[in-house]
C-alpha cells in the first residue's frame, strides 16, 4: 500500500507553481530523481518517495510505492480529483490509464520544469562553481594516477578521499549508461577489464564526476587512454572535441536550447553519437532536454553537458561540463579537457 507526506511549499518552489498556474495546470507530479529532489529539499521532513506532488496551492505530497499507486495516493492526499496534471518525465501506459479512470488528464510538462531547475538567482551561482571545482579536484585526483595495471577500484578511492578533503559529500547515482560501470558515489567509471577491474593501455576509460556541495551537484566528465591513440579513437576524440565546442557555442541567450543540441548533431553527423542537456539545481541531475523543447537560454542559467562518439571496436570518446549561460554565452564552471587525453 503507497503511503503519503503532506506539507507546504516553501518559497523556493515559488517560480514552478506560477508557472504550472500559468501553462494550466491543477498540479504537477515528480517522478524524477532531479524532480523529487528539488521539490522535497524545500520540505524537510518528508520521506524521498516514489513520486511528489506540487500544487498550485502550495501543498506538497510524497508518497512511496509503485509508481500508479504512489501518484493515485498523492492526488488524493492532496484532495486533487480532476483536472490537468502535469508530468516531468515519462509514465508507463498503465499510470495514465489509471488516472484516466479517475478523471485526471497527464499532459508532459518537462520544459516547465527543465526551465526551473535550470534558471538560478546569481546568489546560487557561487555554489555551482564550487561544486563543479570539486568535480576539477576529482579530475586532478584522476588523472594524477592513472596507470596501466591500475585497479579501477584504487581509481574511484583516489577521487573519494580528494574530494571528500576537499569538503565534497556523497554525489549523486548517475545513471547515463551505467552498465558495466565501477566506481562510487564521486566518480562513475568505465573502460577497464571487467574480468580483472584492471586499467588496460588501449582501452578508452571513461569517468564522471558528480560530487555534492550544500546540495548542488558538480558535473564533469572526461576520457583518457594510457597510450597514443589509434585512428578510430583519435577520430571520435577529434569529433566530440569538435561537436562539444560547437553545442558551447550555440548556448546564446535568447536561442532555444535545442539549437545546441542541434549543433552537436551537425558536428558529429557522419558518427554514433549522443548529446545530453540537464538542468542541476535540486542535487542531481533532471530528465535530458527533449529533441523538441521550447525552453530559451537565460543568462543564469546552469546546465550539464555531455556528449559521446563511438569509436567503432573501441569504446566511446565521453565529455562533460558544468555550464553557466552568461550574456555573451556559454561558461564552462569545471575547466576539464574537453577533448581525449592521451597518456604515454
Amino acid at each position: 500500500m503507497a503511503t503519503a507526506a503532506t506539507c507546504q511549499a516553501g518559497a523556493g518552489l515559488d517560480g514552478l507553481r506560477g508557472q504550472l498556474d500559468k501553462e494550466g495546470f491543477t498540479a504537477l507530479v515528480l517522478t524524477s530523481p532531479g524532480g523529487r529532489r528539488y521539490a522535497l529539499g524545500s520540505a524537510p521532513g518528508l520521506a524521498d518517495g516514489t513520486a511528489v506532488l506540487l500544487t498550485t496551492d502550495g501543498t506538497v505530497v510524497s508518497a512511496a510505492g509503485d509508481l500508479s499507486s504512489a501518484i493515485t495516493t498523492a492526488l488524493g492526499a492532496a484532495g486533487v480529483v480532476g483536472g490537468v496534471i502535469g508530468a516531468d518525465a515519462d509514465l508507463p501506459w498503465e499510470v495514465f490509464e489509471r488516472l484516466g479512470d479517475a478523471g485526471v488528464l497527464l499532459r508532459p510538462a518537462a520544459d516547465v520544469v527543465f526551465a526551473e531547475l535550470a534558471r538560478c538567482e546569481p546568489g546560487e551561482l557561487p555554489a555551482f562553481a564550487a561544486a563543479a571545482e570539486l568535480a576539477a579536484v576529482g579530475y586532478t585526483a584522476v588523472m594524477d594516477h592513472l596507470r596501466v595495471g591500475m585497479d579501477v577500484r584504487e581509481l574511484s578511492g583516489n577521487v573519494d578521499r580528494s574530494i571528500r578533503r576537499a569538503g565534497g559529500l556523497l554525489g549523486w547515482y548517475d545513471p547515463y549508461g551505467a552498465n558495466g560501470a565501477a566506481g562510487s558515489d564521486l566518480v562513475t567509471v568505465r573502460g577497464h577489464d571487467p574480468g580483472t577491474a584492471l586499467l588496460t593501455a588501449t582501452s578508452p576509460l571513461r569517468y564522471v564526476l558528480h560530487p555534492l556541495l550544500a546540495g548542488v551537484a558538480g558535473y564533469a566528465a572526461a576520457t583518457a587512454v594510457l597510450s597514443k591513440a589509434d585512428g578510430p579513437l583519435r577520430a571520435a576524440g577529434d569529433t566530440c572535441a569538435a561537436a562539444t565546442a560547437a553545442l558551447l557555442a550555440a548556448l546564446r541567450p535568447g536561442e532555444p536550447l535545442r539549437e545546441a543540441r542541434a549543433a552537436f548533431d551537425r558536428e558529429a553527423e557522419a558518427h554514433m553519437a549522443a548529446c545530453r542537456i540537464v538542468a542541476l539545481r535540486g542535487g542531481g541531475a533532471s530528465p535530458p532536454l527533449l529533441p523538441d523543447s521550447t525552453v530559451i537560454a537565460e543568462p543564469g542559467m546552469v546546465l550539464g553537458v555531455r556528449t559521446e562518439v563511438v569509436a567503432p571496436g573501441r569504446g566511446s570518446v565521453e565529455l562533460a561540463e558544468t555550464v553557466v549561460v552568461t550574456a555573451s554565452g556559454a561558461d564552462p564552471q569545471a575547466g576539464t579537457p574537453l577533448r581525449l587525453v592521451e597518456l604515454y
